[in-house]
This record gives structure tokens, sequence and C-alpha cells, in this order.
């Protein structure tokens, strides 16, 4: 038929139509916005350090008592934007005498990938979007917490993975200005703290066995005068993977104009080789690091021994305001493990020698011996004994101090209750040495209703310390968390508490019983 439609068919502009419509359909699907938040609120009794004993105090600064709200959208793949206000009922991060909800942090983001291709970037304000590549030896970019800028990363291309940055860490504001007239401060030269981060990294051969990399960082400091203070790093990295093994090579060196870092003449410093000179040098500004990771030997029967030595040397004028390490520092550690065959047990140790030459004349020598045992029924042992000797110059002479610890430790865990006990003897056979003991425990009284107790000692040489910290926690729902607790809970609240400063220091009991409520939505 003439001039008719075939069934099934549409014409070209609905068939246009009914796609888009699809594609935003489609979209519309993938789309995700999501609204988050929490609040916490703290109150406290203490028996002393206020004018009534056992007085309420729900709004002192020494309480924390926030309420977070978060918006996440993402209205297509690829794209996304994040903001975080919070309101604190505290007048050192509040700023007001009551709470008031205050910008936190935000992004943008916009993300494109195309098979093994792609692009990423950050618009950022308040968030560490520095990057940092773990693998690496030294941390030439180590993060700065919360700052602005821009980030654009790719891969794929050629090969290459690239991150650029461009922030500033900081406001501006008016520098050693002390009139407050708005004429004076307005002429005033303003102080910044902008950054600007390149890292190019590439993989070779088909094994990619070589990788190398390549980071320039420049910081401009503070603004005196007129005159920019910046300090400037260029750093190159390596490695080679060979029979198994990882070979890393990494250098890098700095300039910069901070008048902190002032040394009469050239530091330069030989590299020697048990001591005995080689006719090599590196400049004052610095810093380099080796490693082979890992060396294994092993032996029928007996098992395999494993073997991390690293090196590492920093001159007396490196200066890396992006990140770490500090200057002015030679030395080596040997890290080596072995597990024993048909038994649960590892021993490690750890030889550890550096030394100072410019800032000071000082070396470290320490040697770390340790045993982990896991035995049946779910219980765990651990115990070391490390050897340290610090060796500083006095009126010409190098002095030695040596600080010896020993460590024990025991744990089991069901799913009923958990118990941890450790024990430390810190500076060993020293006037001045401390016994530390703690003791943990938890118990799953129901789903919901928990019990956990710390009894925690130090024995100094000249009083008995002791913190005893008991807790109950309820979580009746998946976001509700609810604390019922006293005593001290700062002294040993660490991973490992004899390890924690209060109880090392000089911290007490303290009669304190308090009460948080934690909400998630």
């Amino acid at each position: 038929m003439s001039g008719g439609r075939r069934p099934g068919r549409l014409p070209l502009a609905a068939a246009a139509g009914l796609a888009l419509a699809l594609l935003v359909a489609a979209d519309a699907a993938l789309a995700l916005t999501k609204i988050e938040g929490q609040y916490q609120l703290m109150m406290d009794l203490r028996k002393s350090g206020r004018v009534f004993p056992w007085d309420w105090n729900s709004n002192s600064d020494e309480n924390w008592t926030p309420a977070e709200l978060r918006i996440f959208s993402q209205p297509r793949p690829g794209i996304e934007s994040f903001v975080k206000a919070e309101a604190d009922w505290n007048s050192g991060s509040n700023n007001a005498v009551r709470p008031v909800f205050q910008f936190r942090e935000a992004h943008l983001r916009f993300r494109r990938e195309k098979g093994m291709r792609g692009t990423d970037t950050y618009v950022f304000s308040k968030q560490d979007r520095f990057p940092t590549w773990d693998q690496y030896l030294i941390r030439f970019i180590n993060g700065y917490g919360g700052g602005q800028g821009v980030r654009f990363d790719t891969w794929g291309y050629g090969g290459f993975s690239t991150w650029f940055l461009v922030g500033d860490y900081s406001d501006q504001y008016n520098s050693f200005i002390t009139d407050t007239s708005a004429v004076v401060r307005a002429n005033a030269p303003y102080r910044t703290d902008d950054i600007y981060i390149a890292r190019v990294r590439r993989d070779f051969f088909k094994d990619q066995r070589l990788r190398m990399g390549f980071t320039w960082s420049r910081r401009e400091n503070n603004q005196t005068a007129g005159a920019k203070d910046h300090n400037e790093i260029f750093g190159l990295a390596g490695r080679y993977k060979w029979l198994g093994q990882d070979f890393l090579l990494e250098y890098g060196v700095s300039q910069g104009t901070d008048p902190s870092v002032r040394f009469p003449g050239e530091l330069h410093r030989e590299i020697t080789v048990f001591r005995a000179p080689t006719g090599i040098g590196f400049p004052d500004r610095h810093v380099l690091q080796a490693e082979v990771k890992t060396l294994r030997l092993t032996v029928p029967v007996l098992g395999t021994f494993n073997c991390i030595p690293t090196y590492w040397t920093r001159g007396a004028k490196w200066q890396n305001g992006q990140g770490e390490p500090g200057r002015d520092e030679t030395g080596f550690k040997i890290h080596s493990y072995y597990l024993l065959p048909e038994r649960a047990i590892t021993y490690t140790n750890d030889l550890l020698n550096y030394s100072s030459y410019a800032t000071n004349h000082a070396r470290v020598t320490e040697n770390y011996n340790e045993l982990y045992i896991e035995f049946v029924n779910g219980f765990t042992g651990k115990t070391y004994y490390r050897q340290r000797s610090d060796y500083r110059e006095v009126m010409g002479l190098m002095v030695r101090e040596a600080h010896n610890d020993w460590f024990g430790e025991v744990q089991v865990e069901s799913k009923l209750a958990w118990l941890r006990v450790e024990a430390k003897v810190k500076d060993v056979g020293r006037p001045e040495h401390k016994q530390l003991y703690a003791v943990e425990n938890s118990v799953n009284l129901t789903n919901t209703l928990k019990v956990y107790n710390r009894f925690a000692f130090g024995n100094d040489a000249s009083i008995l310390r002791k913190a005893v910290f008991t807790q109950l926690q309820y979580r009746p729902t998946a976001n509700v968390e609810m604390y019922l607790q006293y005593g001290p809970d700062w002294i040993g609240n660490s991973p490992t508490p004899v390890d924690e400063g209060n109880l090392q220091g000089s911290g007490d009991q303290t009669d304190l019983v308090k009460f948080i409520l934690k909400g998630y939505f």
C-alpha cells in the first residue's frame, strides 16, 4: 500500500525522541542523592575541678557535642557533589556563643573512563585531596588536612598515570600588621600558602617489572616585605622487580628561601661503607632512600627467613614543606622475620642505626626482638625486648644513654567475651624506670548491651598510679549508640594501652561520670 506505514515502524523523529527519553530515564535511575548526618550529646559529672562537687556541666568546652549534616548527590555517572556542615557546642570550633551550622567541607567531582583510559577531576574546599603514593618510600607529599584547590588525575594515556594539583592551604590575611585600622590593613601585604604539585608515573615492559616516577611541588609560604618565601622539591622514584624481589631507589632535592635553614659553609657529607670513605657525596639539600623487598632464604625443614634492608641519607639543608622526611640524618634498618614451620610462632628482629652530623652530633642504635605465638582455643601471646642506645655530644664527648623496654601480652576472644592482659617495663635498669600494666575485657550481655572495662596501673619510682575505667554500651538500633561510663577514658586509650602517653607519664585516677548519646541518619 503506497503512502502507508509499515506496522512496528516509527518515524525518525519519534525514534530519536524515544531514545532520548530512555537515556534520560536511565540517567534518572542511576541518579543518587543522599542526605546523611550524625549528632552527639555528651554530659559529665566530676568530683573535682568544679565549684560544686559532682556538678553537671554539659556546656563545657571539655565536652564535644556536635551535629553534622552531609549531602551527597550523583545526578549521573561520573558527576558528584558533596557538602558538609556542622554545629558544635565548643567555643574553639564553633566560633559562636551558641551552636550554629557552619560550612566544613565540599567538593565537585567529574570522572570519565573509556576503556583503559580516564580522567578524574576534583574541585574541593577544606579537604585533604593532596596525592600520596603509599607504595613509595619517601613521602614527598604527605597531605595537609583541610585545603582548597583543583586536582586533575589521568591514567592510560601513553601508559602514564599523572596527578596535577593547584591549591591553597590557608586563607589570605594581612601580614605582621598590628594596626587595626581598615586603611592600614587594606594596603598591607598578604600572606598566602599556595601549593602546586605534579606527579607522573609509568610502568615499563609487559610484565611491568620497571616503574619510574617523578614528583615536583612548590609551596609558597609567608610573604614578608613583599617577598615570598617558598619551598620547592624535585623527586625521582624507581622500582625494579627481579626474581620476585622489589628493588626500590628514590632521590630528591629541595630548593627554598626559608630563613630558618642556615648553617655556616657547605656541609657536604661523604658516603662511607663500614666507616670507610668512598669518595661519593651528595648535595646538602638531598634525600635518598633505598630498599630491597623482600630477601628470602629458604632452608628445607627449617622454613623461610625474610629480610627487608633499608638505607637512607638526608642532607643538612634538605627541606620539605609538603611532607616528609626530616633533615640531617643517615641510617639503616634491617627488618627480618621468621615463621617457625609447623608452629604458630613468628620471630621478628629489627636492627636500627641512624645519626646526625650538622644540627647536632647524635647517634641512635636499636635492637628489637619479638615473639608472636598463637595458642589453642583462641589464645595469642606477644613479647618483645627493645634495646636502645642514645648517643649525645656533651662537652665534646659522646655520652651514651640506654633505654631498654620489655613488653608482654596475652589475649583471648570468643563470641561471649574478650580479654587482654599487658605488662611493660619501661627504661629497664634506670632509676626512673616504670612498670606499666593494663587489663581489658568486654562482655556481650545481649545483642545490644555490652560492658567494657579497662584497669591500668603505673608503678613509678615514687608513686603507684591507677586508672579504672568502665563503660556500659547500649546499641538499640544500628543508628543509635549510648554510653554510660565512669573513670578517665583517656588513660590507656590506645591500641596498646601500656604505650599510651598519659599512662607512661603521670596520669592518675579521676572521678568522672559521663553520658554519651550518638545518632546517625
